[in-house]
């Protein structure tokens, strides 16, 4: 009975000291997740040979009729590439959007390649493809991270890449560098960017970055694709974008107890 006692104030502070760096879930703020889903195949021609434009989308979004100010957010964000329905800033339903985009995509399609591909062309060449898959995990503090995986077809050849949003369900906006970092918090985040990449590549300096084909035309920057994680953030740089595109994309994750000091929350 003693010993209880003596526990129990320890076991009380310890329960409240976890209550008081709570992080509350999706389920806890009653976020309610929906995908939309949508495949299209458009042929250029009345014939069994025809090229054709395939447009496959899998996209997650809210549900909540007081989160619809994100859908918004997130269609016109650069998902949906080319980017038609930043054309307006008028509400529109997700599901309504994806099929205004695809109907869009394939009118494109047509007006192009109906005027330069005869019956004799190459039909593999000729035809395109878009595919979107997304996904969505809880990250630091009540940010949602919003991953968009996007390929572009054309012929035989493809280009891939992912786009990562940020979420903030307190604010019901998406998150910029500016908006989680203090101000002039670019030349520091950008020296743990490069020493974080140097222990990631096993390169001693910059120099040697530079002559193993990194940041050649460019300083050492955080890009503004990024995923701001519970422990760590994560800067995405897309195939091509820091280095040469054989090296694919690069991610240069660092924990967010090293740049404490940065952070403006």
């Amino acid at each position: 009975m003693k010993h209880g006692i003596f526990l129990f104030p320890f076991m009380l502070a310890a329960i409240l000291m976890s209550s008081c760096h709570h992080r509350p879930t999706m389920r806890e703020m009653g976020i309610v997740l929906d995908t939309i889903q949508a495949a299209s195949s458009s042929p250029l021609l009345d014939s069994l040979a025809t090229p054709n434009c395939h447009v496959d989308i899998n996209m997650i979004v809210f549900s909540n009729k007081e989160y619809s100010p994100l859908n918004d957010s997130l269609l016109r964000s650069g998902i949906l590439s080319p980017e038609y329905l930043s054309l307006s800033t008028k509400h529109i339903p997700p599901r309504a959007a994806v099929d205004s985009f695809i109907k869009r995509y394939a009118e494109d399609y047509h007006t192009f390649y109906s005027g330069i591909f005869t019956e004799e062309g190459d039909s593999a060449q000729a035809s395109i493809g878009y595919k979107l898959s997304t996904t969505i995990e809880e990250g630091k503090d009540s940010v949602l991270n919003y991953r968009a995986f996007i390929t572009f077809r054309q012929g035989t050849v493809e280009t891939s890449y992912t786009l990562c949003k940020n979420i903030d369900m307190g604010k019901l906006r998406i998150l910029s560098l500016d908006d989680i970092f203090v101000h002039g918090y670019e030349k520091a985040l950008s020296e743990a960017i490069l020493n974080r990449l140097l222990k990631q590549s096993a390169n001693k300096s910059l120099e040697d970055l530079h002559q193993a084909g990194f940041f050649i035309n460019s300083e050492v920057y955080p890009t503004s694709n990024f995923i701001l994680g519970e422990k760590a953030i994560t800067f995405v740089y897309v195939a091509g974008e820091i280095a040469d595109r054989s090296k694919g994309e690069i991610q240069v994750e660092i924990k967010n107890s090293d740049i404490k000091q940065l952070f403006v929350r």
